[in-house]
């Protein structure tokens, strides 16, 4: 009997041992993968904090790089006309009225440089609270511009100059920055500085809008270490951006370079968070310091709760082997014991699929199920429909309207599962950024393929058509990159596919489609959908389904697919992700209650005969102030944009202008024959160039920005084709 209680006791203590050995094991198989994890998750970390200074950088460039091109444009006039010193005030007040960018403008004199005025003579106009723009001479005893920064800095300066946010209280009355630049004769002497404020405000705005995480936040400090610009106080409380900055800007505080070498790497304990700072120098002028701050409760939060998950499993596993094992050394291991690990394991399995079911659901939400461009759009009729293989997937479909432009995409990355489902997403997020400044399908392919080989260390492809259907024409251009051949189109061309080779040049395509006409893609996972005998569904099959689905809405189309595909395979299981994409093209047929149209030469002296057309026009729609003198002056920019840069200097040429109404829309289409000009992309073509090289020029665009509710440029058959539409119904 001794012998007997001895033996089980020694059982026990052995099952006992071999279970704290095999925990010890897993939990430091599990300390090593959260090791490797949180280093990968700190990695991407830097990343994103890089790629989110990087685009901040490039938003403020392209603001502050505004203001410098409109402050030349001005200078321009103000050079020409010295001669006159009255004129000052015309060309600040517009250059303020038409720029809502701009708070303030000035242009200051030498002294004496007009006896007649005096010492002192400044020109400054700034804008009102109520949007209004006010004039005035404000050199004098009481304001000698010639001792201020702004001013001694230009003249001694051979380009421009900006300088770091004061409080401007006699001018802007409120805190902003100025570019200033020298102004010079005829002679190439400095007789003046003409000069632009921007309110900080606005800027700080502009980056605070989107963040990494949801309590990250942007710093900006000028070359002397003053904080340039920051969050609202009601985000970020003025003691933690005090806090970040003297760490910056302390010689002391420990910091490192990124392992890109782009940034530099500060870790602060705040006593109740932890965080880290990333910081780079902007390039170019002005000489500042950008910083990100990111808190590891928010980096780190899904590694630790997946460590805690992990951890509860191992205890809840090592208690039920400890059960086992004891039960068993007495052996009183029963049928119920069993059964119910079977039920815990059942109930893990549910959890897990849960989890799934919930990736699935945000995966679903990256599609454009309600999308906001889309609503009051009649032109276009859409619908995409993704249908997984597994709980989530690699396939992808995308669209949107922009400025009259209807861009889709469809695309299929290699493999399935998790991974090809976040290749899915980053390529969803690129192509939506990409598209919201490029019109070019080819060009967004090529910028797309460039960031997705640049981190794509497991060597995935994806499969992508991309289309930008031109809304007011029918006018369809396309790039096809390795995708399934789509229906309603005859001449397709296919490039590779995205994250092959970085420096592949994409070709595009064009197209015209008819009213009524409709677009088809698909996936491989239409056409290699398998039957219970292994047998594909192929591409003639679908030929015949896409004739009998002639004259359907897009809707209709994708459902009559759908159920014959759920037909031909039966009870087979989904092998590929299956994604579908219709586009029918359904441009208004309202009836034209207005339809006139004028002919100009390329001569400027025309613009008076445009002018008293577009008066008739106003009149006979009704439409007073304050409506009809800015549609007046956003028409006259255009035609005068056309005038300067479609024809060469000394070519003469025609210009027309046609004015429709359908009593919802008023159209204003404006086509030459002159050389191919994109007016549109004025503004954003020449970002990377130094204030210096830029050309001259680009007024007219902001304008019919802020006027129009959407403009539309198009090369067809020759000519150019520039729509300006304004929905005014509310206004008649």
């Amino acid at each position: 009997m001794q012998f007997k209680t001895l033996t089980i006791f020694r059982r026990k203590w052995r099952g006992l041992l071999v279970i704290i050995l095999a925990a010890l094991l897993l939990e430091g198989i599990s300390g090593v993968q959260y090791l490797l994890t949180r280093q990968n998750m700190e990695d991407e970390l830097e990343k994103r904090a890089e790629g989110e200074l990087t685009l901040k950088a490039i938003l403020i460039k392209s603001n502050l790089n505004d203001a410098v091109d409109l402050l030349r444009n001005c200078m321009w006039k103000v050079e020409a006309h010295l001669d006159q010193p009255d004129s000052a005030f015309t060309t600040m007040h517009r250059f303020v009225r038409l720029n809502p960018k701009i708070k303030g403008a000035a242009v200051a004199f030498e002294p004496y440089y007009y006896p007649q005025r005096g010492r002192l003579y400044e020109v400054y106009a700034s804008r009102t609270p109520t949007d209004d723009v006010e004039t005035m001479q404000i050199g004098g005893d009481g304001h000698d511009y010639t001792k201020q920064d702004f001013y001694r800095h230009a003249m001694q300066a051979d380009e421009g100059v900006w300088s770091d946010p004061y409080y401007d209280g006699e001018g802007a009355h409120s805190l902003v920055i100025t570019y200033a630049h020298s102004v010079s004769d005829s002679e190439g002497r400095k007789v003046g500085v003409a000069a632009a404020d921007v309110d900080v405000r606005w800027l700080s705005d502009t980056i605070d809008n989107r963040h990494i995480y949801p309590s990250s936040f942007i710093l900006v400090l000028t070359e002397s270490g003053q904080t340039a610009i920051h969050p609202g106080t009601e985000r970020v409380s003025a003691d933690m951006q005090d806090y970040i900055h003297s760490l910056i800007t302390d010689s002391t505080v420990t910091r490192h370079q990124s392992n890109s070498g782009r940034s530099t790497v500060i870790h602060f304990d705040t006593g109740s968070r932890d965080g880290t700072i990333f910081y780079a120098n902007m390039r170019g002028k002005p000489h500042w310091q950008m910083a990100v701050v990111c808190y590891d409760d928010e980096v780190y939060a899904p590694l630790l709760g997946l460590r805690r998950q992990l951890l509860a499993m191992m205890l809840i596993a090592f208690a039920i082997l400890l059960y086992v094992v004891w039960r068993f050394a007495r052996g009183e291991q029963t049928m119920a014991d069993t059964n119910r690990l079977l039920a815990e394991k059942e109930h893990e399995q549910e959890r897990m699929n849960a989890e799934l079911n919930i990736a699935n659901g945000i995966q679903q939400a990256l599609l454009p199920m309600a999308e906001p461009s889309m609503q009051g759009v009649t032109d276009v009729e859409v619908e995409g429909r993704l249908l997984p293989a597994k709980a989530v997937g690699g396939d992808l479909y995308n669209f949107f309207v922009r400025n009259g432009k209807f861009f889709f995409c469809i695309g299929d990355v290699s493999g399935k599962g998790v991974p090809a489902a976040l290749i899915m997403a980053v390529t969803q997020t690129v192509f939506r950024h990409i598209a919201m400044r490029e019109d070019n399908p080819a060009r967004i392919m090529e910028r797309l393929n460039e960031t997705i080989c640049l981190h794509n260390p497991q060597n995935f492809f994806i499969t992508l058509f991309i289309g930008v259907l031109d809304l007011p024409t029918g006018h369809l251009r396309y790039c096809n990159a390795g995708h399934e051949m789509p229906f309603g189109i005859d001449d397709v061309e296919a490039n590779i596919p995205v994250g092959l080779f970085g420096d592949y040049e994409y070709k595009m395509q064009k197209a015209t489609m008819q009213r009524g006409s409709t677009l088809f893609l698909y996936t491989d996972g239409l056409t290699e959908a398998r039957d219970a005998s292994r047998g594909f569904f192929g591409r003639k099959r679908l030929r015949e389904l896409m004739a009998r689905c002639m004259g359907m809405s897009p809707k209709e189309m994708v459902d009559a697919v759908i159920a014959e595909v759920a037909q031909f395979g039966g009870d087979t299981e989904q092998s590929d992700d299956l994604t579908l994409l219709a586009v029918r093209y359904t441009p208004s047929q309202n009836t034209l209650t207005l339809d006139e149209q004028l002919t100009l030469i390329n001569d400027v002296k025309e613009v008076a005969r445009l002018s008293t057309f577009i008066k008739d026009v106003m009149a006979r729609l009704g439409i007073g102030k304050p409506l009809a003198p800015k549609l007046r002056l956003a028409l006259e920019e255009a035609v005068v944009n056309a005038m300067e840069y479609a024809y060469p200097t000394g070519q003469q040429g025609d210009i027309s202008i046609r004015v429709t109404y359908d009593g919802d829309r008023l159209r204003f289409i404006i086509s030459d024959s002159g050389v191919a000009f994109n007016p549109t992309e004025a503004m954003a073509a020449d970002t990377s160039l130094s204030a210096e090289e830029r050309p001259v020029g680009g007024l007219g665009i902001l304008l019919m920005r802020e006027l129009m509710d959407f403009i539309n440029y198009e090369r067809i058959d020759g000519r150019n084709i520039l729509t300006l539409t304004k929905r005014i119904e509310q206004q008649l």
